[in-house]
């Protein structure tokens, strides 16, 4: 009875990696349905981003990679 708890408590643990998958999931299906319909220039203005942006844009970016980095790789390991 004590592997039924412990399997448990591992998916437990990682929820919030399990979170991080599915939402990159949805972002990846959002962008692709976005770009398939020609409805990102919707978002994107004309002139592009704002130069004094950037680096809240590429922060942005650095952390939203890293963090689906971190929880694909916890995700991964659950089935190890």
């Amino acid at each position: 009875m004590d592997e039924p708890d412990r399997e448990r408590s591992r998916i437990a643990d990682n929820r919030l990696a399990v979170a991080v998958v599915i939402g990159s999931l949805v972002v990846v299906g959002v962008g692709v349905v976005l770009y398939w319909s020609d409805s990102l220039n919707i978002l994107v203005p004309a002139d592009g981003p704002i130069a004094d942006a950037l680096p809240l844009y590429l922060l942005t970016v650095l952390i939203g990679v890293g963090l689906a980095i971190w929880g694909w790789q916890r995700f991964l390991s659950l089935f190890r």
